[in-house]
């Protein structure tokens, strides 16, 4: 390997320790070193696709991503023990099962009707910006499509028939589904003999609070990770992608800044009663990580954090709606994305939707958006069975598939912006977000403990 090699790793190394460096760590509020990381990988990932080789560029994806990915790989090295314990440490603190019917009915309420907005979201501004028109369509290859039947038996899925080897396969929808069972059985338990569940509830307290110890050491790491991560990516594709499906990614752009600002932003100021932009900045650690990861899941320990340290929401309520929304509150990757590929499908192979069609793509929509992975790309497999439903043609995914990783982190963000809504108001319906402690916070001192 040539010298470029050595000088481009001996830069990354350097920007490592910069990152690092006390003055840095202790001057520099926590939110703005992720920011600064993520334009220092960038940058650099930039300079190396436009300077180098194609095989010096892969060596040093392998350390890039040694890093990056090494980092995601500590988050959801939390993923497990995090999820159960945290559902079931929140459904028990509820006093009974009537807090159990209020908290767990407005949160689903909740993630439904923003998946519905965001469909329609996918539908409207796919529409507007005529994506997919006078794409290149000739010369692709079929692929096989799937059928309403994959819907089942995918839903069919979640139910835990095994839930060990549900969390082995890191399966967190049936794990999901499990911990509800189990927190709901004693919450149930607790009201007719509440010391029976005493040695349970200090069980799970005092293992959730090894997590949450676990959890901050980790969060530590974003700005390192996500240095990796952004010259990784931008070393690899640099922005050409943007130059033939630039139009789709600019309506992805619109469609996500229109969630969060309005739909979100709506949310927070008629049913919450705070600023939405201070909602914003202090929402912004768990945004940035979600953009770069590219993973509700693996942002989830540091949205949870976010909930409760940032948002001043009850950890009751916290521990709750992140898991859930990690795997449940899809907007972006399972409502506006298959939507507006669905509108792209159309465009480009000249096809015109009847009204039953849009029906139908909101309809399908909103389950992927209960339904979809929260991993990075996620959201293509309920993509395919969108437009496999709705009769269009699934070889549109390929289509879009070069700009996937630019759309996922907008997506993405945008998902886990949605989580972090849900938990203020359904919080705030409950009267377990601090209203007074979150607007008296000074963002500029404010960090993870530990950080």
């Amino acid at each position: 390997m040539g010298a470029s090699f050595f000088i481009w790793l001996a830069v990354f190394l350097l920007l490592l320790v910069i990152l690092a460096l006390p003055k840095f760590r202790a001057g520099v509020p926590f939110s703005l070193r992720v920011f600064i990381a993520m334009l220092l990988g960038g940058g650099t990932g930039l300079a190396i696709y436009a300077t180098q080789s194609p095989e010096v560029s892969a060596e040093l994806r392998r350390w890039f991503s040694l890093v990056g990915y090494g980092y995601v790989d500590l988050l959801r090295m939390l993923i497990i023990p995090l999820v159960p314990t945290s559902i079931i440490a929140g459904l028990l603190k509820l006093e009974n099962t009537r807090e159990l019917k209020v908290l767990g009915l407005r949160t689903i309420t909740l993630f439904l009707s923003t998946a519905v907005v965001a469909s329609i979201l996918g539908l409207v501004i796919g529409s507007l910006f005529k994506v997919g028109a006078g794409v290149a369509t000739a010369g692709l290859a079929a692929r096989e499509s799937q059928q309403i039947t994959d819907v089942i038996a995918r839903f069919r899925d979640f139910i835990p028939s095994n839930p060990v080897a549900a969390a082995a396969e890191t399966k967190i929808i049936p794990l999901v589904v499990f911990s509800l069972f189990i927190g709901t059985a004693a919450v149930i338990e607790s009201g007719k003999n509440k010391e029976r569940i005493e040695p349970f509830k200090a069980l799970i307290d005092s293992f959730v609070r090894v997590v949450i110890r676990l959890t901050r050491i980790i969060i530590g790491l974003t700005p390192y990770g996500v240095l990796g991560l952004m010259a990784y990516w931008m070393s690899n594709t640099g922005m050409a992608a943007l130059a033939d499906l630039g139009l789709f990614v600019l309506a992805i752009v619109a469609a996500c800044a229109v969630q969060i600002l309005v739909v979100y932003g709506g949310l927070l100021t008629s049913l919450a009663r705070i600023n939405p932009f201070r909602f914003y900045r202090a929402a912004s650690p768990a945004m940035l990580l979600a953009f770069t990861s590219r993973s509700s899941l693996g942002t989830l320990t540091l949205t949870i954090d976010t909930m409760k340290n940032r948002l001043k929401v009850n950890s009751r309520v916290a521990n709750f709606v992140g898991p859930i929304g990690a795997v449940m509150n899809m907007d972006a990757c399972g409502g506006i994305f298959p939507a507006m590929v669905a509108v792209f499908a159309a465009n480009a192979f000249g096809i015109v939707l009847e009204p039953f069609q849009y029906l139908l793509i909101v309809i399908v929509s909103v389950l992927a958006s209960i339904g979809s992975a929260a991993v990075p790309m996620g959201a293509t497999a309920f993509t395919i069975i969108t437009l496999s439903t709705v009769g269009l043609p699934v070889e549109a995914v390929g289509l879009v598939a070069g700009v996937d990783f630019l759309v996922d982190m907008f997506r993405t963000s945008t998902n886990v912006t949605g989580d972090l809504t849900a938990s203020v108001i359904v919080g705030n319906s409950l009267g377990e977000f601090d209203r007074e402690a979150f607007n008296s916070q000074d963002f500029s001192e404010l960090a993870p403990e530990g950080v």
